[in-house]
Formats: C-alpha cells, sequence, structure tokens
C-alpha cells in the first residue's frame, strides 16, 4: 500500500489508515495509536509507557484528523491511556465539523524535512544531540538506507530503543556496529544505554535484540526529549508551540540547576573526605562523622545523571579493556598454535634422540624439584640436564626445529636462573646482572618478591616448557 493510497483512504474515513498516518509520527516517540469509526464518532487510543500529555496530543490528534476532511467523521474522541492498563486514564471529544486544517501536519512532517538537505542535516544533528527521537532516528537512517534497513526509536529514562526492520532481518553485526558508531559520533547527553531490536518487516516480533552501554556526557540536554517529543506532534499547532516554548525554557532552567548540583555534591564529597582524613589525628569522633557525611555525599552524586553518566562511563571503558585484553589473549593462543604446530611438523626431520635425552633429564630435575631439593644438591641434579642440553645444542639438529631448540634452551636457563637464586639465598650475594634483566622482562609480576616466590614460579615456568617439548615430540614420534 503506498502513501497516496493511505491519504485518499484516511480521507475517505477509514480507520485502518488514519491510524497508520498517526503513527508515522507518534511510533518515534514510543507512541502507539489505534482507530475506530462508528456513527460518525472516530474514537482514537494513544497508548505509551506512560499516560501521553492530554494537553498536547488531544488537540493535535483532533486538528490533524479535521485536516483529512473526511466526511464521513462528525466528531473525535480522543484516550490516552498507559501501556497495559485496561483504563485510560484520560480521554477527551472535539466535533469535527467547521475544522479546516491542512492535511499537511499528518502525512508530509517527514517529506517537508527532507528539502535542503545540507541545513537540515546541520539542525537534525543538534535536534538529535537534545535528545529528540525522531532526529536520531533520521541520522540513524542515513546509512542503513543503502541496506534497505529502515530504524524507528524511543527514549525512555536514559534507555534508547531501536527498532531496525528489513525486506529481511538485519544482521546483527553489522546493524550494531553502524548503529553504536553513530551514536557514539553523535554524543548525545540523554542517552546512556542503548537496546537495538532487529526485525523483518511485517513480523510481529524481533529476530534479535542487543543491549549495550554508551558513554553519555551530562549535558542540558539530558532532560529535553519531553519537550523535542511534542515540538515534533505539534509542527504547525501554534497552541502547542507556545506552551512548547515556555516548558522547554522551564525545563533548561530545572536542568541547569541539577547540574549545578551535580557538581556540589562531587565537590562535597571531595571536600568532607580530605577534611575527615586530617582530624582523624585530632578527633576521631568527629572525623568519623565527617566522613559518613562524606559517605552520603557520595551515594547522593551517584544518582545525579552526572554520576549516572561517569558511572557509564568506566563501566564502558572496564568492558572495552576487557574486551581488548580477552583479543590479545585470543591472539596470542593463536600465534603459540601455529608455532606448536610448525613444530611437530618440522619434529619429525630429527636425526637424533637428543632432544629426547634432554627432555628426559628435565622430567628428572621437576621431579626431584616438586618433593623439595637442598642447595647442595641442586648442581648435581640439574647438571646431567645442562650437559644433554649442551650436546643437543652442538648437533645438526639444533636448526631443524628452532622453536623445539628454544623451549629446549629456555628450559635449562631457567633452571641456571633458581640455582643462581638458591645461592644468592644462602650468601647474599647479588643476581648476575643478565639473569636479572631476565627476570624482569619474562616476569615483571614477581619484581619486589622473595626470592622463594621467585624460584618457585620459575619453576612452574620450567615445568610447562618441559610439558610443551614434550607435546612436540611425541607428535614426531607417532606419525
Amino acid at each position: 500500500m503506498t502513501q497516496p493510497n493511505i491519504l485518499e483512504l484516511a480521507k475517505q474515513g477509514d480507520a485502518k489508515a488514519i491510524a497508520l498516518l498517526l503513527n508515522r509520527q507518534l511510533q518515534a516517540k514510543g507512541i502507539t495509536a489505534a482507530a475506530s469509526l462508528k456513527d460518525g464518532c472516530l474514537q482514537v487510543m494513544l497508548e505509551a509507557a506512560e499516560a501521553p500529555s492530554q494537553q498536547v496530543l488531544a488537540p493535535w490528534v483532533s486538528k490533524s484528523i479535521a485536516g483529512l476532511g473526511a466526511a464521513s467523521i462528525e466528531k473525535v474522541k480522543v484516550y490516552g491511556r498507559q501501556t497495559g492498563a485496561k483504563v485510560p486514564a484520560w480521554s477527551q471529544e472535539f466535533e469535527v465539523a467547521g475544522q479546516n486544517l491542512p492535511v499537511a501536519n499528518v502525512t508530509e512532517g517527514r517529506a517537508s524535512s527532507s528539502e535542503n538537505t545540507e541545513s537540515n542535516q546541520l539542525s537534525l544533528k543538534e535536534r538529535a544531540k537534545l535528545g529528540d527521537v525522531e532526529a536520531i532516528a533520521s541520522l540513524l537512517n542515513l546509512p542503513l538506507q543503502n541496506k534497505g534497513i529502515t530504524a524507528t526509536a524511543s527514549l525512555q529514562d536514559g534507555c534508547l530503543q531501536v527498532m531496525l526492520e528489513g525486506d529481511r532481518v538485519p544482521d546483527e553485526e553489522a546493524s550494531i556496529r553502524i548503529v553504536r558508531r553513530e551514536l557514539m559520533n553523535l554524543k548525545a547527553g540523554a542517552i546512556a544505554s542503548v537496546k537495538v531490536y532487529g526485525q523483518q518487516g511485517g513480523e510481529d516480533f524481533p529476530a534479535w535484540n542487543r543491549e549495550f552501554e554508551l558513554v553519555a556526557r551530562a549535558s542540558q540536554s539530558s532532560h529535553n526529549l519531553g519537550v523535542n517529543t511534542t515540538n515534533q506532534l505539534s509542527t504547525n499547532n501554534s497552541y502547542a508551540e507556545k506552551s512548547q516554548e515556555q516548558s522547554s525554557i522551564q525545563i533548561l532552567n530545572e536542568t541547569s540547576t541539577e547540574l549545578l548540583s551535580d557538581n556540589q555534591w562531587n565537590a562535597a564529597f571531595i571536600i568532607l573526605s580530605i577534611i575527615a582524613f586530617f582530624v582523624l589525628f585530632v578527633n576521631f569522633t568527629l572525623a568519623f562523622i565527617l566522613a559518613i557525611a562524606a559517605s552520603i555525599a557520595y551515594v547522593k552524586y551517584q544518582n545525579t545523571p552526572t554520576g549516572k553518566a561517569a558511572a557509564a562511563k568506566r563501566k564502558l571503558e572496564a568492558l572495552q579493556k576487557a574486551e581488548e585484553a580477552e583479543q590479545e589473549r585470543l591472539r596470542q593462543e593463536e600465534q603459540k598454535r601455529i608455532l606448536i604446530e610448525t613444530a611437530q611438523s618440522e619434529a619429525k626431520l630429527l636425526t637424533t634422540n637428543l632432544a629426547h635425552i634432554a627432555l628426559d633429564e628435565f622430567k628428572k630435575v621437576n621431579a626431584r624439584t616438586s618433593v623439595g631439593v637442598s642447595y647442595t644438591d641442586l648442581p648435581g641434579v640439574i647438571a646431567p640436564a645442562k650437559f644433554a642440553t649442551q650436546k643437543f645444542e652442538k648437533s645438526k639438529d639444533y636448526k631443524v626445529c628452532p622453536y623445539l631448540s628454544e623451549l629446549i634452551s629456555n628450559n635449562m636457563l631457567y633452571y641456571e636462573i633458581t640455582q643462581e637464586c638458591f645461592h644468592k639465598k644462602l650468601t647474599y650475594k647479588p643476581l648476575n646482572s643478565q639473569f636479572q634483566a631476565i627476570i624482569k622482562t619474562e616476569f615483571p609480576e614477581l619484581k619486589g618478591a622473595s626470592l622463594d616466590l621467585v624460584i618457585s614460579t620459575i619453576w612452574a615456568k620450567a615445568d610447562r616448557y618441559s610439558d610443551e617439548i614434550e607435546a612436540i615430540l611425541e607428535s614426531s614420534d607417532t606419525e
């Protein structure tokens, strides 16, 4: 059904067509309209998460219907109720006779916004920054239209809900990337989190949904959603425009006061905490009272828009760091897998059994150190492993499988470092500078740790190296 057909049906008094035209303006604000015509009376039910404004929407619906000029409609009865409620929160009845408003107020509001694209995009972005959901949806539609996707949006309590519809179910990952990118660039202070739905056109339920946090800057726009919503609904309604202008000034003033209050709560928390710290050395009771007052100020600050935005930002940064760490871990695991697969293939070309002998000696060292070994016995335990390693390093096999050779040499090096650590523990002599550099580079977590912890950590690493060497050699033996 094309737009001209819908408009024509609406002018003939078709209730479904009228509801469709109303919904084109209302759904972006989270309001749904249903219509029914009986005995010349058009009944319109408006539903939203919170009961829609009677003062603005009832006159707007009546004048919009009058603008259609449908002869079959004599009066309009408008209801408003909260979604899920059975009883309307309000109702208002209007006579249609004698009213003659242009139908463009209902059907052409979006079309007019496409004229003079460059200048309108600038104002569109400004409106979107202030939390105007229709402007946000229009901006999202710019990159999505090429993919055959249409976006509608609603905003409530800082959560922007975006519905994406297409001839096919929109691709979840690609759509999320576009929505996240556009909203991050927009930096709308009213948006703290986003929930995106993907749905095939004509279906009743979404095929997928995804929610994510958005870094929202505390600004005067954080409370302007209601202002912009009613501004869009009453574009050609002079009465609504005047009331909206007054409402805008009032809300902006309230917002400025709240932002000042946010900063005051934060400053109070910092000042009280500092004073409590210094008073602690003079009067413990007073310091305790100040600490409680600082805690109250902190809780108050956390519940302000600025505090919530800061918390959301910290949470997002933590999630990003965790994601980066996970990606780095996966990258390292993939590199390790490639190295081991290559080493397993190269290990088949070994011509001697010297690598196996070195591994056997490593196992003996690991077995002795796992049950405890004294410093006087350690040289005798490590010496056979060192001799076997030196023989392997002098053989032609040392150059056949570079990764395996590196494991064997490093494993032996770790045993030598632990032996030096034992020596330092008993003689209090400093470690060899080369060994110190190796520990600092490969074991940064051991900075300032006790020698016992250093020894046990390095032995554990050598034990894992032995397991890795064994896995490579066993693979080459069985194939």
